[in-house]
């Protein structure tokens, strides 16, 4: 059985990583003072979306999305 487990790409964790940070200063500056506790749970979000592509930014490993087991064995009927 062999495991293959998907990630984001680096330049799709950069993208994420960046649009993370955009979020935290909009959810401090704007959505916290505005709207109260859902701007915190709005801003706790966005640091847990920052943190996930920041680690598959700045790691070899990263943290996959998915994992698939795929069987080595054939699976032809023999007739």
């Amino acid at each position: 059985m062999k495991k293959v487990s998907i990630k984001p790409s680096k330049f799709m964790s950069l993208v994420g990583f960046i649009v993370g940070i955009i979020f935290c200063g909009v959810g401090i500056f704007y959505v916290i003072p505005t709207f109260d506790m859902f701007g915190i749970i709005w801003f706790i979000m966005a640091v847990l979306i920052t943190i996930y592509y920041a680690i598959n930014l700045f790691t070899k490993k990263g943290i996959s999305l998915y994992h698939i087991r795929i069987d080595d064995k054939d699976n032809k009927d023999d007739d």
